[in-house]
């Protein structure tokens, strides 16, 4: 990025975004040299969130519309990993296929695979049925027990009579306003978390809320912005999600976990975090994918890596529990 933008050094104000000078962008062949790839796969395509527009129990597929990438219909197979929200309230199905229903809201990782076509890995019923929620990022620690700002970074809407819909765009501040018996959970689709997610869980303020973390929240009511003043949200639940960083490796210790440094300032913190890898070693646990390296023992110190991570927080004795590690 630093490439493609022209910076006013005084006002740090954006003159110009230029994305054909060198070095902006770079094409790599798939799939790529190493990952956890299967043989007949070439790219991961991550935490695709939307509504379950269409189901076909007889061929085990499905199509997703999103609120921002239109649609896409995947396929299941023997070895898709079935989040452990399929046999848990509200949901309350059976961990395999007969879990994915029309109109359901969720999230799901998939292959591209080298025909075109796309497997479905994973999938993450996140409610019943389609509403409006907003998922942001903990912009700083909240100084109200009922009230925080995230930055926009999805939507998922509601299939009629949206809220929020041409109303909140990607990148927009909004301020969020929990109601009285507002709920919180975690988002864990059978990664390994600390004790930490159950604090999480049962938390019924913002006390448990970091910079950098990542959440959505299931909308109630909805004020436009006016202004200066952000636009605002009631929300019912808020669910700890997805927090996307690149950092720097500080030391590895394969298979179970490594160490990150250099995190972005407002994590607030600038010492060495612990980020936890799962194995697949149940029918409920998902494995960490890997991009760049096959594995976890292709990591080294100094080398830069991003991953997509539940965080909870420096004080934690597992701050992340990672998703996908990507080295570059």
């Amino acid at each position: 990025m630093s490439k493609a933008l022209t910076i006013n050094a005084a006002t740090q104000a954006v003159s110009s975004v230029d994305v054909t000078k060198a070095g902006v962008v770079n094409a790599v062949s798939l799939p790529p040299a190493a990952s956890s790839l299967g043989s007949n796969e070439v790219e991961f395509v991550e935490d695709v969130t939307g509504v379950a527009s269409s189901v076909t129990g007889s061929s085990s597929t499905l199509t997703l519309k999103t609120a921002e990438r239109g649609s896409i219909t995947v396929t299941a197979n023997p070895s898709t990993f079935y989040s452990p929200k399929c046999s848990s309230p509200p949901i309350n199905l059976t961990s395999d296929f007969n879990c994915v229903k029309a109109n359901q809201l969720a999230s799901m990782d998939v292959a591209l695979d080298k025909d075109g076509t796309f497997t479905l890995l994973e999938y993450d019923p996140l409610d019943t049925v389609a509403s409006d929620w907003i998922e942001g990022v903990v912009t700083a620690t909240p100084s109200s027990s009922t009230q925080f700002d995230v930055v926009t970074n999805d939507m998922f809407l509601a299939s009629t009579g949206s809220m929020i819909a041409n109303n909140v765009r990607l990148g927009d501040r909004i301020t969020v306003n929990l109601k009285p018996g507002a709920m919180f959970g975690v988002d864990s689709k059978g990664l390994t978390l600390p004790a930490d997610a159950t604090t999480f869980q049962s938390a019924n303020d913002t006390s448990v809320l970091r910079p950098g973390q990542t959440v959505a929240v299931r909308v109630a009511s909805f004020t436009g912005a006016n202004g200066s003043t952000p636009g605002s949200v009631s929300v019912d639940l808020v669910e700890l999600r997805f927090t996307r960083v690149a950092a720097a490796v500080f030391s590895s210790a394969p298979p179970n976990n490594f160490f990150i440094q250099n995190l972005p300032p407002f994590f607030g913190t600038n010492t060495q975090e612990k980020v936890q890898l799962t194995q697949a070693a149940a029918s409920q646990t998902a494995p960490t994918n890997f991009d760049g390296v096959t594995d976890p023992t292709g990591l080294s110190n100094g080398q830069v890596v991003s991953i997509r991570a539940m965080y909870f927080g420096p004080g934690s004795a597992i701050p992340f529990s990672a998703a996908k590690v990507r080295k570059h």
